[in-house]
């Protein structure tokens, strides 16, 4: 059977009310500046209004949802009001709720036991989902197109695998790139760190940073993206300089995996990425099995559904 929609707000009701307190719920409204000052609309109706009175709160009369607070809390305020309170402050306080939710939720849970928890001091891992909205919201949060939707919003996460607190949240529109936020969070990586981030974040100057702060990541690797091995015989000029273009070789990839068998994998242990950047790295290279190659392309037939591509 189904969850209702009623039983899934039911469930995050409890929750507040297991982790939250009415003191707690006061104190992250006044860090987000949704209260400023004692007043008889607290933050405590806002998550009774949106949460456990009203599955649609977008959508339902400010007459009505005042009346329904009036009659649930007997706190007494106009349409007009109520209508000023749904700002921006309140949506950072609903978004404050959500991660502080998840943080207690995870803490709660038993630290991973791993022989990497000697190594690393954080198992970083950042990843975006993304969604469509209704098309009049388009000016705030402007869509990356497909399904002939204008408008669209992602959320950007980065947790710590090792102790499950959440590093960084954020919402911003549908068309913002993967790689712009990535490289926002980089400064707040710290020695013995290890960053792993799929491909829509791969940034060779990120991955440079990453190893100036002696940090560690995990990335795959654009297409597109040149490999080179230190050449052991480059040429010099005659006072010993070595000649720039023989300093490296570059990698042909296509008859390297030739080279392998399906499931087969490659280490190439002191590699330099990119044509300008030659970022030293070690790369991982494995070649799909028959049943890995067609999941993906089943994936992507997906994806480009979801687009409205085909």
């Amino acid at each position: 059977m189904s969850i209702s929609i009623s039983d899934e707000l039911q469930l995050f009701a409890q929750e507040i009310q297991s982790f939250l307190s009415p003191n707690l719920l006061r104190d992250l409204a006044r860090d987000v500046g949704f209260v400023q000052r004692t007043s008889k609309y607290q933050a405590k109706d806002l998550v009774a209004l949106c949460v456990w009175m009203s599955q649609n709160v977008a959508t339902t009369s400010l007459t009505q949802l005042s009346s329904c607070l009036e009659a649930s809390t007997e706190v007494l305020i106009s349409p007009e009001g109520l209508n000023q309170r749904f700002n921006k402050a309140a949506v950072q306080f609903l978004q404050h709720i959500l991660a502080e939710l998840l943080n207690r939720k995870l803490a709660s849970s038993m630290p991973i036991s791993s022989p990497y928890t000697s190594v690393f001091k954080r198992i970083r891992i950042l990843d975006s989902t993304a969604f469509q909205l209704p098309d009049p919201f388009s000016l705030v949060y402007p869509g990356a197109g497909g399904c002939s939707h204008t408008a669209g919003m992602k959320i950007q996460l980065e947790y710590d695998l090792l102790n499950g607190q959440f590093l960084h949240i954020h919402t911003g529109p549908g068309k913002q790139h993967d790689r712009t936020y990535g490289s926002l969070c980089v400064p707040t990586i710290t020695a013995n760190d290890l960053c792993i981030r799929d491909l829509g974040y791969f940034h060779l100057k990120d991955l440079q940073h990453i190893q100036d702060k002696k940090a560690y990541y995990i990335s795959r690797i654009k297409s597109n993206t040149r490999i080179y091995q230190k050449n052991p015989n480059p040429d010099y000029f005659q006072d010993g300089r070595i000649k720039k273009g023989t300093e490296y070789i570059q990698i042909d990839m296509e008859v390297l995996m030739n080279s392998l068998q399906p499931g087969q994998t490659c280490e190439i242990s002191k590699a330099y990425v990119g044509m300008t950047d030659k970022v030293p790295t070690r790369v991982i290279v494995h070649r799909l099995t028959k049943e890995q190659q067609q999941k993906r392309l089943q994936d992507q037939t997906v994806r480009e559904k979801k687009k409205g591509m085909k």
